[in-house]
């Protein structure tokens, strides 16, 4: 599993905790994690989703990166690169 439990350590709001989650599983089902993918089973508004990944991006939780079709794709960094945002 994907998924670290130091996510929760971090004390992100709620919605980024939830895209993390979201994240993993789509990760973990081999599908590449896009604004699409990770829309069509989130169930709040679009902003939401979109706030709640700049969040973990600026606290290095995933990154950003274009795939081959200029798609952007969300990744997962490993947790000894998070950033606490208490810190």
């Amino acid at each position: 599993m994907l998924m670290n439990r130091k996510i929760f350590a971090l004390d992100l709001s709620v919605e980024a905790t939830s895209a993390y989650i979201l994240i993993c599983t789509l990760a973990e089902s081999g599908t590449p994690v896009t604004i699409e993918s990770a829309g069509s089973f989130w169930n709040d508004s679009p902003e939401a989703l979109t706030r709640a990944l700049e969040e973990l991006n600026r606290h290095r939780v995933i990154y950003e990166a274009l795939d081959s079709n200029q798609m952007r794709q969300y990744l997962l960094n490993p947790p000894d690169r998070w950033e606490n945002p208490a810190e």
